[in-house]
């Protein structure tokens, strides 16, 4: 049984650490690949980066807790 939960725990943390990094990667990919973004969508996209990144840095400190 400890290992069904210790299985169920490292998808629950993979899935939870691919989220925001699905995140990341694609608003990097839109701003290395699009030049015609303006400005406000570049920060917007920055924030949006920044927020996921804290999570992922969340994350991964509860799961070395």
């Amino acid at each position: 049984m400890s290992d069904d939960l210790d299985a169920e725990a490292r998808r629950q943390l993979r899935h939870d650490l691919r989220s925001p990094l699905t995140i990341v990667v694609g608003f990097a990919e839109v701003l290395g690949s699009d030049r015609d973004i303006s400005d406000a969508d570049r920060r917007e996209y920055a924030e949006r980066i920044q927020a996921a990144a804290d999570e992922i840095r969340t994350l991964i400190d509860r799961a070395l807790e």
